[in-house]
């Protein structure tokens, strides 16, 4: 506690002079803690950058590892990455410009600029996209069921399009769920660059970068073009580095090639904005809330929350073998910004750890684990797999070690015999159901499962060839050493493992759920994947 209060006084009482932080005793102690976050990174790694701004001075800023491992070049802090989904607050911005111009409205219709989206979106609003609560599949996703990948081909803005319009149902009702979709966020730049008459990499340059003075900073508009200090991205492999890169079109979800001094330069903009004023910055941070008024935490391309009753204002990003994470704490007007181009980083995590050094770890609660503790028959009989009524997800409980735990081992903390925590989610048991209640004031019930072990002539009525237009692939099943077993061509085979009735689980986790018709022959079954559920394929005669 002594430490924290130095630290804090360090932070928010003292001058900003850098000076001041480099000859202190706690300060030092401090920057290699922070360092030593970054000590596996060296001149035989991938790496990045972390940059730290204490009101109007830099205080930490360093770069680790290398820019290109085929080059011998290394990261420096002028080194160019991807910013992944920390692009998401641009385009976000972008959309309140025109609006704040009176050239389009948050509540148009996203129909009125793409008329050729299916019916099933007529109620989908600027405003959904927005805040992730417009129900459309990730087209990433649904792109990776035909094997496609994103990184296996070169996707552009016409792409993304073309699978949406192919779609012919939602994940859920418009405005009823918050999930995070990139597919809203292409959408986003499609209408600025309708709306504008001009590319949306223009209108950003002339309307947000210019002004911000954010001199490095451009669109992945085409992958193609030479960028000066730009890092390659890696992604490793049992001691092994790949390269991965996003050789990609598609932009406004991502794509943004930026430095963490640029990041830096716009984080000053939820402080004193220079674009767009007190307007512009009040739509960026309001949150946006469900069809059944709970407030969600994610705004304008940002995520409101909170690390140790300091207010944070962040977003974390992910493309390819890119990591980014940026995040701006109003109180001590502390701005943390990380660049990286090792994949094998969780940037949400590292910004968690510098937030814990710097502001103070987060109190936590957990129950005792005992090894030896007999199993309690009352939490026995609530473990199991769980499906959730309003999608496809599954949770899976088992009990042991004397708790209640998720089965990645995360262990639920009792209040009750029948709830328990798990974070801010509060679980309420009863009747072979749980209903899980949100911090954010929504709910979900999920539905104990009942796990099915089908004979070899149970699992022979699955067989067959089924086709999807939504994903525009075939898949052929059969029968291999008595499981049922997928190809997709070219040359893909994976096995269905059964979970319950009529339903199966893919290697990578994807779920598989058949439908049968009123005489009990199966017609089809929909594959869900994240951020996609449901996707249709049918059986072929």
């Amino acid at each position: 506690m002594r430490y924290l209060l130095l630290l804090l006084s360090l932070l928010i009482i003292a001058p900003a002079a850098p000076a001041v932080y480099a000859q202190s005793a706690v300060w030092q102690d401090t920057s290699s803690r922070i360092d030593n976050l970054f000590a596996n990174w060296d001149s035989t790694t991938a790496g990045g950058v972390l940059t730290i701004q204490r009101r109007d001075s830099i205080i930490y800023n360093r770069a680790f590892g290398m820019a290109d491992l085929e080059h011998n070049i290394p990261n420096t802090t002028a080194t160019v990455f991807e910013a992944g989904s920390v692009s998401k607050q641009f385009t976000a911005a972008a959309i309140f410009l025109l609006a704040m111009d009176g050239k389009l409205s948050l509540d148009d219709k996203v129909r009125k600029y793409f008329p050729e989206l299916p019916a099933v979106n007529d109620k989908i609003t600027i405003r959904h996209l927005i805040h992730h609560t417009s129900g459309l599949r990730d087209w990433g996703s649904v792109a990776s069921i035909s094997g496609w990948w994103r990184g296996t081909r070169t996707y552009t803005q016409a792409h993304v399009l073309d699978i949406l319009t192919r779609q012919q149902a939602l994940n859920f009702p418009t405005g009823d769920q918050y999930s995070y979709c990139n597919s809203g966020y292409n959408l986003m730049a499609m209408i600025v660059a309708k709306v504008s008459g001009q590319s949306f990499a223009e209108f950003c340059q002339r309307r947000i970068f210019e002004p911000a003075g954010m001199t490095h900073s451009q669109w992945r508009d085409d992958y193609r073009k030479i960028v000066p200090n730009r890092a390659i991205a890696y992604n490793r492999q049992n001691d092994v580095y790949l390269q991965n890169m996003p050789f990609e079109n598609a932009h406004g979800n991502g794509g943004l090639l930026t430095t963490t001094a640029d990041l830096l330069r716009w984080s000053r903009q939820y402080k004193k904005p220079i674009i767009g004023g007190d307007a512009l910055l009040q739509l960026q941070l309001q949150q946006g809330k469900l069809n059944n008024g709970a407030t969600i935490h994610y705004a304008g391309g940002l995520s409101m929350g909170e690390v140790n009753s300091f207010r944070e204002i962040s977003h974390s990003g992910s493309t390819a073998g890119y990591r980014a994470w940026l995040a701006y704490y109003p109180e001590p007007d502390l701005t943390v910004a990380f660049l990286s181009n090792e994949a094998n980083v969780n940037p949400a995590q590292i910004g968690a750890q510098v937030a814990a050094i710097l502001l103070g770890a987060r109190p936590q609660t957990a129950p005792a684990i005992n090894a030896n503790a007999p199993i309690d028959n009352a939490l026995a009989g609530k473990a199991g797999l769980y499906r959730c009524l309003r999608n496809d997800d599954l949770i899976e409980l088992e009990a042991k070690d004397g708790a209640l735990r998720l089965k990645t081992g995360q262990p639920l903390v009792p209040t009750t015999g029948n709830t328990f925590l798990q974070g801010d989610t509060r679980l309420e048991f009863s009747n072979n159901q749980f209903i899980a209640y949100y911090s954010n004031g929504d709910s979900a019930t999920y539905l104990k499962k009942t796990l099915v072990k089908p004979t070899t002539n149970e699992l022979q009525t699955f067989t067959g060839t089924y086709h999807s237009p939504e994903a525009e692939v075939s898949f052929q099943l059969d029968l291999k050493d008595g499981k049922l077993r997928c190809f997709r061509r070219p040359d893909n085979y994976f096995f269905l493992t059964p979970l319950y009735q009529d339903t199966f689980r893919t290697g990578s986790g994807s779920l598989v759920h058949f439908k049968r018709d009123a005489s009990g022959k199966i017609i089809g079954f929909g594959y869900s994947v994240a951020r996609a559920s449901g996707v249709w394929f049918e059986r072929q005669k």
